[in-house]
Formats: C-alpha cells, structure tokens, sequence
C-alpha cells in the first residue's frame, strides 16, 4: 500500500485502488544516475501532505542503495526519498 493525499491522486491522474511503481533515483560517485524500483503499490488516500507519501519500510527498502547511510549512525537513509509513481503494468 501506498498511502498519498486524495488531492494529489487526481492530481497525479490516478485514481483509488489504482497500481503504481515507485522509482528513487540515486547519483553515483562516477556521475552516472542509478534508478531504484518498487513495484506494484495500491494507492490507498490518506490525509498525508500534500506532496508527501507513506509506505511500510521493508516493502520500500529497494528505493534505497545500500551504501546510502547516515555518517554517525550508519542507520539507511529512508525517511525522506524523492520518487516518482508510474502506472504498473
């Protein structure tokens, strides 16, 4: 499940219940832009932020590379990840 706001669900062209992928895109030390899926989410509304979406943690571990971790704490860098939803397929 993916939990999003009701406005931005039309917003974005979906509608409830619909199925969507997750992609994360990550830079690389040599430049290059690494793309990170998760797929097949139920978009479920949710008085979110607009903006802002919600999502269990282990369902979504594969947006994060595993290198990308806080300096002190070593801990992944998982409460905020940029994505974009497509349609799945």
């Amino acid at each position: 499940m993916l939990f999003i706001n009701p406005d931005d669900v039309g917003a974005l062209g979906f509608v409830d219940g619909d199925r969507v992928d997750l992609i994360s895109k990550w830079g690389e030390p040599d430049g290059t832009v690494q793309e990170r899926w998760a797929k097949d989410f139920r978009l479920v509304p949710y008085p979110t932020p607009r903006g802002n979406v919600a999502s269990y943690h282990r369902e979504t571990n594969p947006l994060i590379p595993l290198n990308h971790v806080a300096r002190t704490s070593n801990s992944p860098v998982s409460k905020a990840v940029t994505i974009r939803l497509e349609r799945h397929s």
